[in-house]
Parts: C-alpha cells; sequence; structure tokens
C-alpha cells in the first residue's frame, strides 16, 4: 500500500479527512514497481456541483492498491475514480461526515465508469461499545408491527462500514426487489442471551422517483 503525494496532517475544522483506498485495476498492477500513475478523483454534490477535483500521482511500488488523501466538507457525494491511461474508473456514492478521519474503500475496474447502483444511504455516530451488540441492518415487511412476528426477513446486498465511532451504511436496490413493493429498514441488535431486538426506521426501502439516492440519519 503506498500513499500518494499531498498528504494533509489532519482535518480542516468542518472538513473530513478522507483517506481514499483504491485497489487498483489488471491493468495497473501489471505495471513496472517504478511506474507512477495518473489518478483522477472527483467528487460531486447531488446538484452536479465538483466539490473536489484533483489528479494525483501514485507510485506503482509492490503492492496492489494505493492510497490518496484529502478534505472535503460534510455532505453526500458522488465519487468518481479514473486511471485514464489504463481506462480503469470506479464510480460510487458516499456520505462524509464533518471533523472526522474518513477511510473509503473503491476498486478500480477496466472499463468507464458504470452507473453506480440505487442505494439507500445510512450514517451515525455511536461508541465503539456499539459493536458488542453485532449491528446489522436489514429489510422488513412493512406491515410488520411492533412486538408482533416479524416474518421471514428480505434479502438485500448491504455494505457496512465503521470507522473511529461513525458508520456508514449502503442498502441497494435492484428492480426485482422494486416491482415487489416497499420495506422497513430495521437495525438488528444481538444480545448477550442471542436474542436480537429490532429497531424500525421511519424510511421506506427502495426509495423510488429519486434520481441521485436517499440519505437518513
Amino acid at each position: 500500500m503506498l500513499l500518494a503525494a499531498g498528504r494533509e496532517a489532519q482535518s480542516m475544522d468542518g472538513f473530513a479527512h478522507v483517506f481514499l483506498h483504491v485497489a487498483l485495476c489488471k491493468a495497473m498492477v501489471r505495471a513496472a514497481p517504478a511506474t507512477t500513475f495518473a489518478m483522477h478523483v472527483r467528487m460531486a454534490f447531488r446538484t452536479g456541483d465538483t466539490q473536489f477535483n484533483k489528479s494525483f500521482s501514485v507510485p506503482r511500488g509492490d503492492g496492489s492498491d494505493a492510497v490518496v488523501e484529502f478534505d472535503v466538507p460534510r455532505g453526500v457525494y458522488r465519487v468518481l475514480v479514473e486511471a485514464p491511461k489504463y481506462g480503469c474508473s470506479a464510480s460510487d456514492f458516499l456520505e462524509v461526515l464533518p471533523d472526522a478521519n474518513r477511510n473509503v474503500n473503491e476498486t478500480l475496474v477496466d472499463g468507464p465508469p458504470a452507473p453506480p447502483q440505487p442505494v439507500m444511504l445510512l450514517d451515525g455516530t455511536a461508541p465503539t461499545s456499539f459493536l458488542y451488540v453485532r449491528p446489522t441492518f436489514v429489510l422488513l415487511d412493512k406491515n410488520v408491527a411492533c412486538n408482533q412476528p416479524l416474518g421471514p426477513l428480505v434479502t438485500s446486498p448491504v455494505r457496512v462500514e465503521y470507522d473511529q465511532g461513525s458508520y456508514y451504511v449502503w442498502l441497494y436496490s435492484d428492480p426485482q426487489m422494486e416491482r415487489q413493493g416497499q420495506y422497513t429498514v430495521a437495525l438488528r441488535l444481538r444480545t448477550p442471551a442471542s436474542t436480537a431486538h429490532y429497531v424500525g426506521f421511519r424510511s421506506r426501502f427502495p426509495c423510488r422517483g429519486r434520481a441521485f439516492r436517499a440519505t437518513f440519519r
């Protein structure tokens, strides 16, 4: 793992310091260790306004990934990472909270950037002890009532990252799920007795009619 030039010591007030971990595509991995890559990173708001737009010089080294660092203000972004010479790219949605470090993992793949999958983002802060209850985000039938049997859980791709007192969740949808209706998002917490508590959100998933994506805290 190699660090690109332009490192900041810490985040500025009201900004997040982002450590962007980028897994290299096949063409980049085949390059000689002494090679230096040009990697372009762009982060834009839902309005399309670009908040961050910079090219980094990244040494190849002996690893299969690289890290670049920068500061951005709080917000929900579409991030686009490109290595133009090698025809590799990555695209994603992500949330950034202020006054904190934010570790982001992206994987470069061959070809032009594909449109990101429809996704609902959830984020927030929590103490480290929160991890002891093994939190997991699940989907329930929207008609489930409190203190009533849950029925079968709905399968959906879920990505969760915990980062220094913060958590970030991606709930991915697909056309089949959207045809089946909407569901209740719930947080499942495990107890020492191996039982589980479910805390439901008022939001519904998938969120229809949104061109960007939906975010809830």
